[in-house]
C-alpha cells in the first residue's frame, strides 16, 4: 500500500470525524480547497458519494462508512506491520490504544503502564474512558486495539480474551469509623449516607439489585457519573461509595481513601471483559500488553 492512498485515507478518516472540510483541512495543514478536490477525485474514482453535504456539515453516506471501516482496517494493519518490521530490527517503538471502563482510569491502569513501560520504554499508550459501548465500537471502528470493560454483553464480532467477576467494595476516607470492624456488610454501610454511581455505571445495576431484594433503605446523599467526584466527596466526610474491586486500592490507603470487600452473597458479581476485535491481528506492543493485563487480572482473581 502506497503512502498516498495512506494520505487519502486520513483525509476521508478526518472530514468524516470533524464533519466538515475546512475543520479538517486545518486539522491536516492543507487547503480547503486542496483537500476538498482529493475527496471529489476519490469520489469519481470509487463512482460513488462518500458524504452527503448539509448546512451543517458533512455526514459519511452508505459507501462513505463502507470507505471508512475499509481505510482504518488498511491503517490499523500498516502500523501493526510496521511495529513488526521494528521488532525485527531490535527495535521497541510502537503504540497500545485501550478503550477501557471508568473504574480502571484510577489504579489499575497507571499502575499496568507504569510497569509495562519500565521494561518497553519505547512504547506509547491511548487510553479512551468511555462506556461499555463506545467501548466496544472503538474496536470495531479501529480506534482501539483492545477493550477492558465491565458488565459488556457478548457479542459474534468480539473476542473474548479474558472474563474476570467483580465483586462491589465500600469506598471511604482512611479513617472512616468501619475499617474497625473485621467484617463488612452492606447494612452496616447502610448506617451513614451513601454517594452512589448513576445508572450510566455498572455498579449501580447491582445496587439497585440488592436494595430491590431487601428491606435495607438507603440514605442517598450524592449520585454521580464520576467516580473521582465520588472519591473526592468519601475523602471529607463520612459518607461510602462503592465500586468495583479493580477499580479500588484494596491493600493500602491512597489519597485519603480505602476500600473493603462487601461479604453479602445477595450482592453478586458481573463479568470484567478484556476483548479484541474478531479476525484482527493486533500489534506486538497491544499483543504483550494483553498479555500483561491477562496476568494482572487473573491474579486478582485468585486473590479475591
Amino acid at each position: 500500500m502506497s503512502l498516498q492512498y495512506l494520505r487519502i485515507f486520513n483525509y476521508i478518516d478526518a472530514i468524516a470525524r470533524s464533519g466538515s472540510i475546512r475543520k479538517a483541512a486545518e486539522g491536516l495543514f492543507i487547503t480547503p480547497s486542496a483537500l476538498d478536490r482529493r475527496l471529489q477525485d476519490l469520489e469519481e474514482d470509487l463512482d460513488a458519494t462518500l458524504f452527503e453535504r448539509h448546512a451543517r456539515g458533512m455526514r459519511p453516506t452508505a459507501a462513505g462508512e463502507l470507505f471508512l471501516k475499509h481505510a482504518r482496517q488498511q491503517r490499523a494493519d500498516y502500523e501493526r506491520l510496521r511495529t513488526e518490521i521494528a521488532q525485527l530490527r531490535g527495535l521497541h517503538r510502537g503504540t497500545v490504544s485501550i478503550a477501557a471502563s471508568q473504574a480502571l482510569a484510577f489504579s489499575l491502569f497507571p499502575d499496568i503502564i507504569t510497569r509495562f513501560r519500565q521494561a518497553n520504554p519505547g512504547i506509547t499508550f491511548t487510553v479512551r474512558i468511555c462506556d461499555h459501548g463506545s467501548a466496544i465500537q472503538a474496536l470495531r471502528s479501529f480506534e482501539a486495539d483492545l477493550a477492558l470493560v465491565y458488565n459488556a454483553q457478548p457479542s459474534a464480532d468480539i473476542n473474548q480474551l479474558l472474563e474476570v467477576e467483580q465483586r462491589l467494595c465500600a469506598v471511604m476516607a482512611a479513617d472512616h469509623p468501619l475499617l474497625q470492624q473485621p467484617g463488612l456488610r452492606m447494612r452496616d454501610c447502610l448506617r451513614y449516607p451513601l454517594a452512589l454511581p448513576d445508572s450510566s455505571l455498572g455498579g449501580r445495576m447491582l445496587l439497585e439489585a440488592f436494595f430491590a431484594r431487601s428491606s435495607l433503605t438507603p440514605n442517598v446523599v450524592l449520585e454521580s457519573n464520576s467516580f473521582e467526584m465520588l472519591r473526592n466527596f468519601v475523602r471529607g466526610s463520612d459518607a461510602v461509595s462503592f465500586q468495583i474491586q479493580v477499580g479500588t486500592a484494596l491493600a493500602r490507603a491512597q489519597d485519603g481513601v480505602t476500600a473493603r470487600h462487601i461479604d453479602d452473597r445477595g450482592l453478586g458479581t458481573r463479568p470484567l471483559t478484556l476483548a479484541q476485535l474478531k479476525g484482527r491481528h493486533l500489534p506486538l506492543p497491544a499483543m504483550r500488553f494483553a498479555q500483561v493485563l491477562r496476568e494482572v487480572l487473573a491474579g486478582d482473581e485468585a486473590q479475591a
